[in-house]
């Protein structure tokens, strides 16, 4: 599986994680998947403008607005990415019978 490596100052000019701006990179997903007692953890998957390909990181959010202020890349200089694909997938649940 192809991995990256990209800097913080990267990300932030990009204007990852939020991508609120005219010129962000193109978000294709974006799912908390963990909770910890002060942020959320949530997976990223954006089109890198750079290569155009499909890139995955993790990033954090604080939950209360005492956290508001905190590094979504946790303080770390470097952000490891996987590159993803999209693929389809089935999955089966359970429903009440009713009637």
């Amino acid at each position: 599986m192809p991995t990256r490596e990209f800097t913080r100052e990267q990300l932030e000019e990009w204007d990852l994680p939020g991508a609120w701006s005219d010129d962000a990179p193109e978000i294709l997903h974006r799912e908390q998947v963990d909770s910890r007692r002060w942020v959320s953890v949530n997976e990223l998957v954006f089109r890198a403008p750079d290569d155009g390909k499909v890139w995955r990181v993790y990033y954090e959010r604080g939950l209360t607005e005492s956290q508001d202020d905190h590094d979504p890349w946790d303080d770390d200089r470097t952000v490891p990415a996987d590159e993803v694909e999209r693929v389809e997938v089935t999955t089966v649940a359970w429903r009440k019978v009713t009637g």
